[in-house]
């Protein structure tokens, strides 16, 4: 009599028994497992704010906000406009989409970059489950899974087998905590979205190949084209197709191949290479030079790198924001030996494993081969950082997956190994998935993230730059000050740092003088601080930032904001001009240079310029109630009222903006606007006499309205008790009792 087991085996010809599983269920729990898994070790990221590059992206991008302005994606006003230093539309697209649905609420965009990662995950299982030579074995046969292992095993059961490999290594992938970077910080979506295509690419081209369908091809090129427009790491994937070809064909496919398949990615290469450096270059990227702009320097400090990555791949500890990583200026320093040393323990292995087992040796390439283009070979702006591995570990999940299981085959006693290999996998998953969600909650927002990353990194000179622009933020003037001087301090070619200490002497000597100003007597001392005082600090540190980045558009800009304050109208406007030349985008830029024009009685011009201010940011209250400006002075005064009210629409408490609407509506004679107008100021500002004698006479000569009259006399001469007699005067001669 047959067991309960026995009954759902089936025997094949040779006599091995398989299960008979449903491969719909086979594949669609550990899908769920997967996208379950990825998104509780991240779910804690919807609470986290903006950090890092996200003011750059995100909060300060006009360039986003509206549909109408798709078209300068494709510009060279691209870069200065969305605040990226390389061509990258597709993710400036997303941002787009974002912007539509969540405007500036920062838990819509990380529901995203969580998409996106758990769809990296999914296809990541696809892909390594289509590999057909992950386990050695083609359709109906029975063949080895790897050199090593010697036994035989069913089909089904090399399928079920093959699964569990993809499984575990997509799982190590969705969890792995240097990952982390990636998916906490919005303005690196870039990494993330180009893996989507990275792999989408990839699998779409296994499909073509064993389905020979143009359709598949067409997908995978297109895949291809949207990862180069997300971040130039895409352009690797050509050349992982050719060693995969390589080591799973032999050479002598190759050439066929590259008719038939490569000639596409090649043709699509070279679009994107002739647009993203000759037709769409940055000119910015020409001005980051090498370590000690030397070559060699450039080698010895990349080697350490290399080192570094392949350290965190096994033990992510010490997971950092922004890595310092010393100039090696000699082949006899002890950190590039033990690299180099690494280096080549990592070659040998590689050499090792293409004779022994190709399968292995192709994802360890994965790694190297998808890392080229972070090595610095063309200079970019930070030689290490985290979210650079997230194509890269792929290659190394898949192969240590493989590891997992295998290694135990190949050994004497396997059964005592086999049941360590089980915990030993849950240890890792369990162990990595605490590590990203702790650090997840580092990224909560830029103080917790800055001010960790100093105690990890005490010499980034990011994190003290950026620590102090939090430190100004909540007043602690002198401690963001102190914060910028020590950024200074470790890379005195700092353009941002200099600025930002420049806007700290300017906020500093301002606060000053508005004291001094409250006090009358006061005004000429208030005139001779500002002149010998932080301003010229403020001045001193501007110039330096130019001096090290002349397309530093903020520094321009805040220059020219310091020469207004010192009345130095032709400097400022000089200045102005000079942050419009590098961005036309910005709006404040725009709006000031229309205050002087406006101070010069050039209407025309200052309407121009508020208006371009305008197309940028439509939600501007200050712009709007420029233009409503010029418009009252034109006496063109429902084009005023309109403006005014915009400007109350985006900021309510806008005290100024509610005077000049009743004003205007005064002016015009629209009797009822203007009162509920003074009514809404006398809310906002209780004790001001002048609204109660303006809404009194308004409700009196215009409305003949003796109660409500009367009733604002009375609160005139509550808030004014040495007119209450004149006041009751008044009342009596309306003829209503006191």
């Amino acid at each position: 009599m047959k067991t309960p087991v026995e009954k759902h085996l089936v025997v094949k010809e040779r006599g091995a028994a398989a299960f008979n599983v449903n491969r719909t269920i086979l594949f669609l729990c550990p899908l769920i497992i997967i996208i379950a898994v990825s998104t509780l070790v991240y779910l804690n990221t919807l609470g986290n704010g903006f950090a890092y590059d996200d003011k750059f992206t995100i909060t300060n991008n006009y360039l986003i906000r509206s549909w109408h302005k798709i078209p300068a994606v494709f510009t060279r006003d691209y870069f200065a406009a969305s605040g990226e230093l390389s061509y990258r539309p597709v993710v400036t697209l997303s941002y787009f989409l974002d912007y539509s649905l969540w405007h500036l609420n920062p838990a819509g965009y990380h529901l995203t970059n969580l998409f996106f990662h758990s769809l990296n995950a999914v296809l990541l299982f696809f892909l390594f489950v289509r590999l057909p030579h992950i386990t050695g074995n083609e359709p109906g046969k029975e063949t080895e899974l790897l050199p090593f292992q010697k036994s035989k095993v069913p089909t089904l059961r090399t399928e079920t087998l093959k699964i569990t490999i993809a499984f575990i290594a997509s799982l190590i992938f969705c969890i792995h905590p240097v990952l982390t970077e990636a998916v906490n910080s919005i303005s690196y979506r870039e990494d993330i979205m180009a893996a989507t295509f990275y792999f989408a690419a990839f699998l779409f081209y296994l499909l073509t190949q064993q389905r020979g369908s143009a359709l598949w091809y067409t997908a995978s090129l297109t895949c291809y084209f949207m990862g180069l427009f997300s971040k130039e790491m895409t352009i690797t994937l050509p050349a992982l197709m050719v060693l995969y070809d390589f080591l799973s064909q032999g050479k002598s496919r190759l050439i066929s191949k590259a008719i038939r398949y490569y000639i596409g990615y090649i043709a699509v290469s070279v679009f994107y290479i002739s647009l993203r450096f000759v037709f769409l270059h940055n000119p910015t990227e020409s001005y980051i030079p090498y370590p000690q702009n030397s070559l060699w320097v450039n080698f010895l400090t990349m080697s350490k790198v290399i080192a570094s990555y392949l350290t965190l791949l096994f033990f992510p500890a010490n997971l950092n924001a922004d890595y310092v990583i010393p100039s090696t200026l000699s082949p006899a320093e002890i950190p590039f030996i033990v690299s180099f040393l690494l280096l080549i323990a990592t070659g040998v292995i590689a050499y090792r494993l293409f004779s022994y087992s190709r399968v292995l040796c192709f994802y360890l390439l994965w790694f190297f081969v998808a890392l080229l283009p972070v090595m610095n070979i063309v200079p970019i702006e930070n030689i290490m950082a985290e979210r650079y591995l997230y194509i890269p570990l792929a290659g190394f999940c898949m192969l240590g997956s493989q590891l997992l299981n295998f290694i135990p085959a190949s050994f004497t006693k396997p059964n005592f190994l086999k049941s360590y290999s089980l915990p030993l996998i849950v240890v890792i998953l369990v162990g990595f998935s605490g590590q990203t969600c702790s650090r997840a909650r580092i990224w909560f927002d830029e103080l917790s993230l800055w001010s960790t990353t100093i105690i990890n990194s005490p010499q980034s000179s990011r994190a003290h730059n950026n620590l102090g622009v939090l430190y100004k933020k909540m007043g602690f003037m002198d401690a963001a000050i102190q914060e910028y001087e020590t950024a200074i301090k470790i890379r005195p070619d700092y353009s941002e740092a200099h600025g930002n200490l420049g806007n700290a002497y300017m906020d500093k000597d301002v606060s000053v003088v508005d004291k001094l100003i409250a006090s009358a007597v006061h005004k000429n001392l208030a005139k001779a601080y500002a002149d010998e005082g932080y301003f010229k600090g403020a001045i001193a540190e501007y110039k330096k930032s130019i001096a090290i980045s002349p397309f530093n558009e903020i520094a321009h800009f805040n220059l020219g904001v310091t020469y207004g304050k010192l009345g130095l109208t032709s400097n400022a406007e000089i200045e102005y001009e000079n942050a419009l030349r590098i961005n036309g985008n910005n709006p404040h830029a725009h709006n000031n240079l229309g205050n002087i024009y406006e101070d010069k009685g050039l209407l025309e011009k200052a309407l121009t310029e508020y208006k371009l201010s305008l197309s940028i940011d439509p939600t501007s209250a200050i712009t709007h109630n420029n233009v409503g400006n010029i418009y009252f002075k034109k006496e063109m005064l429902d084009e005023a009222i309109l403006e005014y009210k915009l400007a109350i629409k985006n900021a309510q408490s806008g005290i100024v903006y509610h005077e000049n609407l009743a004003n205007t509506c005064m002016k015009k004679g629209l009797i009822e606007e203007a009162i509920a107008a003074y009514e809404s100021l006398i809310g906002m500002r209780p004790n001001n006499s002048q609204y109660y004698t303006n809404v009194i006479t308004l409700y009196w000569n215009h409305k003949k309205d003796a109660e409500k009259t009367v009733f604002y006399l009375r609160k005139l001469s509550e808030i004014e008790p040495g007119q209450r007699e004149a006041i009751n005067k008044m009342i009596e001669k309306l003829g209503v009792k006191k």
